[in-house]
């Protein structure tokens, strides 16, 4: 259920929520409770944490509607600490609703606590992530398409290529 909440209030919550947090294998994790925080406190339809792995943005905790709607205004921070981006905080405005210096004041300040959670204590987070990354990728999910080849006319094929203008 949608509360709205002051910045002050979400980020006191999401605090809350990192310091009470443990490694735990079992959903939902901590960036999953602050992505819906953000959600049902703020005017966002969707809330989104992506982490940079191996150069990719893969996304770690959605919530929100997901379906088609009225698109709103999208606004996106990244999480950095120092010269390193750990990865991006993604939010949609609901429609109706414009963004605000409060809004991306908000929004600085949870990716800078989510920047902190993720090198120090949440790090277990970055390294499962990278972990299914490389699972995904050994596995061929992230080739994507890959069309069937039709191997019936296959040494057809081979002469073709090779040059031999023999065929029929």
């Amino acid at each position: 259920m949608k509360t709205y909440r002051s910045p002050r209030n979400v980020v006191a919550e999401i605090e809350r929520l990192i310091a009470a947090d443990k490694p735990s294998p079992h959903p939902p994790s901590a960036l999953a409770r602050i992505a819906k925080l953000l959600c049902d406190s703020r005017n966002y339809q969707r809330a989104g944490i992506y982490l940079l792995i191996e150069g990719r943005e893969v996304p770690r905790a959605l919530s929100g509607s997901q379906t088609a709607s009225p698109p709103g205004t999208d606004l996106s921070v990244p999480i950095k600490i120092a010269s390193e981006t750990l990865g991006s905080l993604r939010v949609q405005l609901a429609p109706g609703h414009t963004s605000s210096f409060e809004e991306r004041v908000l929004l600085h300040k949870v990716a800078e606590i989510l920047a902190l959670y993720l090198s120090g204590k949440g790090k277990y987070l970055v390294r499962k992530a990278r972990e299914a990354l490389r699972e995904s990728v050994a596995s061929g999910e992230a080739r994507g398409y890959q069309p069937a080849s039709d191997k019936g006319n296959l040494a057809e094929a081979r002469l073709a290529a090779a040059g031999d203008k023999s065929r029929s």
